[in-house]
């Protein structure tokens, strides 16, 4: 039987989730940054990590979480 309570603990389950793969993400963008030779690369990899970033906040807010 399913409750409303176990769905909204499912759905902050998802929400941390897509946080933490986005945080991931953005990681990953600011380490290609920081191995990044060309200006304009490197310009665009931290770009990618500051939009990442962002969803990552916006997941933490409830705002969106990602499907599986």
């Amino acid at each position: 039987m399913k409750t409303k309570l176990s769905g909204k603990l499912s759905h902050s389950a998802k929400m941390a989730a897509s946080a933490l793969q986005f945080f991931t993400e953005a990681t990953a963008c600011r380490e290609e940054a920081a191995r990044s030779l060309d200006q304009v690369d490197r310009e665009g990899w931290l770009k990618l990590a500051r939009e990442w970033t962002e969803l990552a906040l916006a997941a933490e807010r409830g705002q969106i979480f990602r499907r599986d």
